[in-house]
């Protein structure tokens, strides 16, 4: 039998918006009414805005009244497999769609949001667009996203939300209205991408020079770029970090990741400093990028692991680069009284202060 309050999807929402909307109208948590829709299933302990298996959709058609197709269209997977070009499986991280980091309930990140949308809903909600990872700032306000609460840095929780709290535009662990929030401007060259990447999802073809690629091939081909600032960014006096400081690009940047985590697990502020070089690179021309990259010098290896196939588009650009061959890797022990680099340690840091975040510290 329907609820009696019924909660239509708005437009572009999330599932997980929804269901925490959903949650609230019936003046329960989100925890709560999943349990009543599906008593065996523990739906907060996965991605649920990647999609709705068939096999549960019926118990939450007969609960909410809305048609099973508006739960898929609000799925993340038809759209991340345009991304990635190909079938995705239903676990592991998914290319460029920010990845939640959940253990149990609790999550590390993958959700961000503009304030100024929320302030300006008359009832606040998710939009599926938020969860791309290429997406740092919002086409509407021209505002920078945020990916944390303002106050206690919490990652943003929508659904463990209690039955009390009256919107999902809050923190859930110190309940301050995220609405308030200041607003910044996002990095410009960094939302230009963004700009960019829309319009090759929303497109058939991408252009590249002067022929037209599928939007995987293009999407694979910014990640492999991104791939090459990384790689860059760790070794700055490189002849790779020369070149490309050449071309207008500073790759020692505090904003570089040194996590070493994937990019779909970054935060905001790493995500836009790597799509901020990226950006710059592609604006270049990737002619004249790849000119600059041959007059370094710079070998096929700087740019990518050889044990992985570089997008198709790219291999006519590799081969004028130099190859140095590498023999079998081994893996190095490092003794035990050596101590670590100053990187390695940083790195560590990093990744330790993003779990310390997922919990409250008492």
């Amino acid at each position: 039998m329907p609820w009696a309050l019924s909660v239509p999807l708005l437009p572009e929402e999330s599932l997980s918006s929804w269901l925490v909307r959903a949650a609230l109208r019936q003046g329960c948590d989100p925890l709560s009414l999943t349990g009543a829709i599906w008593p065996s299933w523990r739906v907060w302990t996965r991605d649920i805005d990647r999609e709705i298996p068939l096999a549960r959709m019926r118990p939450l058609v007969n609960a909410s009244g809305n048609a099973s197709a508006k739960f898929q269209k609000a799925g993340m997977r038809d759209d991340c497999e345009k991304v990635a070009g190909y079938s995705l499986p239903e676990t592991r991280t998914w290319p460029w769609l920010l990845a939640l980091g959940s253990r149990n309930r609790i999550r590390h990140g993958g959700q961000q949001v503009c304030t100024l949308c929320l302030a300006e809903d008359s009832t606040p909600y998710l939009r599926r667009r938020w969860r791309f990872a290429w997406h740092i700032g919002c086409g509407f306000h021209r505002v920078q996203l945020i990916d944390e609460c303002p106050v206690c840095k919490a990652p943003i929780e929508p659904h463990r939300l209690s039955a009390e709290d009256q919107h999902l535009a809050q923190c859930s662990r110190c309940h301050e209205d995220l609405r308030k929030a200041v607003c910044t401007s996002p990095l410009p060259e960094a939302f230009s991408f963004q700009v960019m990447a829309d319009r090759v999802l929303q497109g058939d073809k991408a252009a590249f020079g002067n022929t037209s690629i599928a939007p995987a091939d293009w999407f694979s081909m910014a990640s492999f770029f991104v791939g090459v600032m990384r790689r860059a960014s760790r070794r700055p006096t490189s002849p790779l970090a020369d070149a490309l400081l050449s071309l207008g690009i500073p790759v020692v940047n505090s904003r570089m990741p040194i996590s070493g985590l994937a990019f779909e697990l970054l935060p905001l502020s790493e995500r836009s400093a790597l799509l901020t070089a990226v950006e710059r690179f592609m604006d270049t021309g990737i002619e004249e990028a790849f000119s600059a990259l041959v007059a370094f010098n710079v070998k096929t290896s700087a740019l990518f692991d050889p044990r992985k196939s570089p997008p198709a588009a790219l291999l006519s650009m590799l081969s004028r680069l130099s190859h140095h061959p590498h023999g079998p890797h081994r893996r190095r022990v490092p003794p035990v009284q050596r101590p670590l680099s100053e990187r390695a340690v940083r790195a560590s840091w990093a990744r330790l202060k993003r779990r310390m975040k997922a919990e409250p510290t008492s």
